[in-house]
This record gives structure tokens, sequence and C-alpha cells, in this order.
């Protein structure tokens, strides 16, 4: 598999035209169309669906996509490091990250990062499923969760402190839980299945099924509501607990977690300037101290 048939499959993709790509390349039609028909047979499906107007990528051709422009990104990144150059922030990035968190911290810092690194492209997906990084073809994900995947490389940006909350007007309405044991007679909001509240002093509580949601910020406007007491992340509860929307509840008996916020990259051996421009980026925002907790 030839490099120059790799970026001319690339410039096809962006260009929608072998007859540009061709032209980009300082290849004739003919030869672009020779090269293309040849990578197909290397790799053993069609890459593009091709009309006398037009070209498009095929399914397989759109799952190949990013491992094509992760090989050339790959191989340029070596010969750079080979000529003792500094290689150049550019392409794209394939980035994923929680719903919630990527709209509250991640998307408003994006347009900084642009500033910085004009030649790189964000493609992001927001989704609060456990995404594979290497299936995905990602360069980043971020995660807020325990870690149990050892293949991947993890930088830890913030810890994830995590607090019983509830409106003022719920607490008014059936009181203030003094100790955890007294939450088995109260409403509770949770996310998921988890209906079991471990505290730091090794205490574990199975609270009733009042109200179950699989979206964290559905589930804090039920709290806030008044519909029960739930678990929230700080990140996402900063500002409800500031504006009194939210109150702690339980403060003397603390919560027990070992999840945090996390970026993971493949463990290969060369990683593209982009995917570090990014992490030391999101390092800067997150740390010493996380916004939520200023």
């Amino acid at each position: 598999m030839d490099i120059l048939s790799l970026r001319l499959f690339l410039r096809i993709a962006e260009l929608g035209s072998v007859t540009a790509a061709a032209h980009d390349l300082s290849l004739s039609p003919a030869s672009a169309s020779a090269r293309l028909v040849k990578l197909e047979e290397t790799v053993g499906f069609r890459l593009f669906n091709r009309t006398t107007r037009a070209v498009s990528l095929t399914t397989d051709g759109e799952t190949f996509l990013p491992y094509a422009q992760e090989m050339i990104e790959t191989l340029e990144t070596g010969l750079s490091a080979v000529r003792g150059q500094k290689a150049e922030v550019q392409g794209l990035l394939r980035m994923t990250m929680p719903g919630s968190f990527g709209r509250m911290y991640i998307i408003p810092a994006l347009a900084e990062f642009q500033v910085r690194y004009p030649l790189v492209s964000l493609d992001l997906r927001l989704s609060d499923e456990v995404l594979d990084v290497v299936e995905g073809a990602y360069d980043l994900i971020i995660r807020n969760a325990s870690l149990v995947d050892s293949s991947l490389i993890v930088r830890k940006l913030a810890s994830d402190r995590r607090l019983l909350v509830a409106s003022p007007s719920y607490l008014k309405r059936y009181g203030v839980p003094s100790t955890p044991d007294e939450l088995a007679n109260h409403k509770c909001v949770i996310l998921g299945e988890t209906t079991r509240w471990k505290f730091e002093s090794g205490q574990t509580v199975s609270v009733p099924h009042s109200y179950a949601v699989n979206d964290g910020e559905a589930m804090r406007k039920m709290i806030e509501l008044g519909m029960g007491i739930g678990i929230k992340s700080v990140w996402n509860a900063s500002k409800s607990l500031k504006s009194g929307l939210l109150v702690e509840v339980l403060p003397q008996f603390p919560l027990m977690t070992d999840a945090a916020i996390w970026v993971l990259y493949p463990s290969r051996r060369i990683v593209a300037p982009k995917v570090y421009a990014m992490i030391d980026f999101l390092l800067e925002q997150f740390q010493p101290v996380p916004p939520w907790e200023c």
C-alpha cells in the first residue's frame, strides 16, 4: 500500500472528485484512476461510489478514512522526528467525551484551541456510552469513570468529587436526613441502576428506587424540581449549588468514589503533535484547580 495512493484516497474523499484530486497531486486522471483501482484491490473493498457526476465514500470507505489519515500523519511525524524537525500541529483530531461534561466544559474552550492551532480540525462525539478508542479510531477519549483498560495511556484531568444533593423545597417538605440509614425513608433519584450508595465510612445503603433516569442533566433537573435526593458530581452541580437550586445533604458523611475525569489515548509509539497539543491544552483548563472548584 503506497503512500501516494493513500494521499490520493484522502484528497478524493475531501474534494469529491478523482480529477480534482489528481490535479492537486500532479497526477493524470488516468494514473489516479489506476492507483485508486489498485488501492481498492489491496484493501479488498470499494472505497467510493462512482457515477458520471459524483464520487462519494462507501460505508467501508468511511470506516477506513480515519485510519488512512492516521497512517499518513504517523508517517509524517516519524519522518520529522528522524530529520530532527518539529512536526507541525495539524490534521483531523477525533475525540469523544461524555455529553454533559463536553457541553459544559470542553466545547466552550475549543474556540481558544482553534486560535492556537488553526490547522487542526475537530471531529467530536458527545456520548455517555463508553466508546472504544481503538475501534472508533479516536485520537483522544475523555472519560468520567473508574478505569479498567490498561492498553491506553492515561492522564488525569481532575478529580470527580460527588455529593448527595436535594432541592430546598424537597427538604422542607420531607425533612433533612441526619444519617445515611434515613435515606431509606426518602425519595431518591438515581442514574441508571445504581441503587447502592457507598460512603467513606465503609457503610453502604440501598436506597429506594423512586426515580431512575439515564441522563445526568435530566437527573439534575429532576432533583432541582424537588423530586428526591440524588448523587451528583460537583462539576455538574456546582452552578446549582452556588445559586441555591441545590443544597448538599449529609455533608458529614462523604461519599466514596474511585472515578475521576481522564483523558486517554492509544499506547502507540508515535503520537501525533495534534494529540499532545490537545492534551496540554486540556491540562491547562483543569489543573491545578478545575473551574467548578473555584
